[in-house]
């Protein structure tokens, strides 16, 4: 071998070195960049006047119920579970509050729980124990949960008719009065 052929053999190794080393970084940053990406959505916080992401949500007894689609209503998201205390009392408010609202023909007020943490069983015991009409259904891999950034139950949020929170309740509601000024605050503002 020749000096020049080792030496161009030096330089072609020093290129596929370095040519490499590039391509490593370039894909350490796109990497980064994508990780940067969906770390900062999964971590947005659920504030008033934002759009949480549409869920569906199969109910205990009906068909599957998506908030994309009841666009056009106002829509009470109750998270609560059988295990919850406080939430008995609440559930009881809410199917009354449910009940005067369907009563009155206004169709465009949906109530929509989401059994937080718990169990089918448990859940349709507690349901059926307090007369929830209003469908109900499991949030069995903590999807919805995640959504609206739950920590604990009761927590309730009402989204205005275009999909918008417009109010958070956490803990639960403490007179029907509350639940019906709640609501009424978002109509009023359609």
């Amino acid at each position: 071998m020749t000096k020049l052929q080792g030496e161009a053999n030096t330089r072609s190794g020093r290129s596929n070195k370095l040519s490499a080393i590039l391509l490593f970084i370039s894909a350490v940053i796109v990497l980064g960049v994508v990780g940067i990406r969906l770390f900062s959505d999964a971590e947005k916080p659920l504030v008033l006047g934002g759009r949480p992401r549409d869920f569906s949500l199969i109910p205990f007894s009906g068909s599957e119920i998506n908030t994309a689609d009841l666009r056009g209503k106002v829509i009470l998201v109750n998270f609560w579970a059988s295990w919850c205390t406080s939430c008995k009392e609440e559930a009881e408010m809410l199917e009354e509050a449910w009940k005067a609202y369907q009563s009155k023909g206004l169709g465009d007020v949906v109530f929509v729980g989401v059994a937080y943490k718990d169990t089918e069983p448990e859940s349709l015991a507690f349901l059926s124990k307090y007369g929830v009409t209003y469908p109900n259904g499991l949030d069995a891999e903590g999807e919805i949960s995640t959504i609206y950034q739950v920590t604990g139950v009761p927590e309730t949020y009402i989204l205005d008719s275009k999909g918008f929170l417009d109010a958070i309740k956490i803990g639960p509601f403490v007179s029907k009065a509350e639940i019906h000024n709640a609501l009424d605050a978002v109509l009023g503002a359609e």
